[in-house]
């Protein structure tokens, strides 16, 4: 009687560790379904288009702070080195779609991941001595590899 208690834990934390190891797998099944359900993005809208792979971040909050973080730092240097210390204001944001589950396209590796596009209307306020593409073109060059810029004049995605 001794052994019972030791036993039903251990018992225990198997069959829990089991359930774990069951809900978080995830399939490239999964990933190709989730896919599909992602809506077309406006060609009349700039978007910023991330497919965060899922080592770098395992929950969609996660993926989407790495995201903003990323952009943040990219713009804010594509500014200094444009416009040294004028503020570049970009319009609002008028939308965005995930982060959701996806396995990344072919072209980009093809690995899961977490899609997230946030879009907003084309222009750039604030710094007369650039534009938006030379904008886009300094902020793209100092993203990470799954983030890409779609202008409106540059679609589809």
């Amino acid at each position: 009687m001794g052994n019972t208690l030791p036993t039903g834990i251990i018992s225990i934390v198997l069959i829990i560790l089991q359930g774990c190891a069951m809900t978080t797998g995830t399939t490239s099944h999964t990933f190709q379904k989730t896919l599909t359900d992602i809506p077309a993005a406006d060609p009349v809208l700039d978007h910023y288009i991330a497919w965060i792979p899922l080592e770098k971040a395992q929950t969609a909050g996660v993926a989407r702070a790495l995201t903003h973080i990323s952009l943040g730092n990219a713009r804010e240097q594509a500014a200094e080195e444009l416009c040294g210390d004028t503020r570049i204001i970009k319009q609002p944001v008028t939308g965005s779609v995930g982060p959701v589950q996806a396995l990344a396209p072919a072209s980009a590796g093809g690995y899961p991941a977490w899609y997230y596009r946030i879009s907003q209307p084309p222009g750039l306020h604030g710094c007369s001595r650039t534009d938006s593409h030379s904008f886009h073109q300094a902020v793209q060059a100092s993203l990470p590899a799954w983030i890409n810029i779609r202008t409106a004049a540059n679609q589809p995605e």
